[in-house]
């Protein structure tokens, strides 16, 4: 990785050398908010109007790991719109809280407005059913995990859960979610992180009670355990 060279310049030369035609281009990432470590990499959004189709391509340029997002406006909006309704829309927080690289014509300005407004506005609100299969899921999970029957089981069983359940308290909360690393913070961001802290006791074998408890509490907050009763007809083919 070329450290002598600014990140930003690294990005703002490959868009320059691959898409010479685009329209706009964010920067997103860790790199983007300043605390960017030796395993980062570039997380860039760029739109271009003639594209074939819409991809995602993961290279390297100048010695960083670059991950590319590549659409039209009209691809843009359509994942966009699909990651909303999935509660993790990637693309908004890099349009909205990235660092714009290029706006050739004012797309990205706008883009960069509707993503903080969509962003602000929030996940739709969670429907009756997807609160049932949410709770189903960790009522089954927190069961395996009173049940199991040695630390190893129990801990990924745990580990599991610990997803499960954060993303249920963010969904009673009405907030975005997140995969990996991006769950925490957004469990941070909501302040039911208790969860983490609960989790990390387990880990340290130092019990399952005080994580079985949070989860519990979680669970009571979405409307309790949900068992018996619980029923999905399957799609027909």
């Amino acid at each position: 990785m070329d450290w002598d060279k600014d990140p930003v310049q690294v990005a703002r030369d490959l868009i320059d050398e691959r898409f010479p035609l685009a329209t706009a281009a964010f920067l997103g990432g860790s790199v983007a908010a300043g605390n960017y470590t030796a395993n980062s990499d570039l997380d860039i959004v760029v739109i271009v109007d003639d594209l074939p189709n819409a991809f995602r391509e993961t290279l390297e340029h100048r010695g960083w790991p670059v991950e590319l997002f590549c659409h039209t406006i009209e691809s843009f909006q359509d994942f966009v719109a699909r990651d909303t309704q999935d509660r993790r829309p990637p693309l908004l927080h890099m349009c909205a809280e990235g660092f714009l690289m290029l706006d050739a014509d004012g797309t990205g300005q706008c883009m960069r407005a509707e993503a903080r407004a969509l962003l602000d506005v929030g996940p739709p609100i969670p429907t009756a059913t997807e609160l049932e299969d949410r709770r189903y899921g960790c009522t089954d999970l927190l069961e395996d995990l009173i049940g199991a029957r040695d630390d190893d089981e129990r801990l990924f069983v745990a580990a599991r859960l610990l997803t499960c359940a954060g993303e249920l308290a963010l969904v009673v909360q009405n907030k975005w979610l997140g995969h990996g690393k991006w769950l925490l913070r957004r469990l941070k961001e909501a302040k039911a992180d208790e969860l983490v802290d609960a989790y990390r006791a387990l880990a340290r074998g130092e019990g399952a009670e005080w994580f079985i408890e949070v989860v519990e509490h979680v669970l009571v907050s979405a409307g309790g355990r949900l068992e018996a009763g619980y029923r999905r007809e399957a799609t027909p083919r």
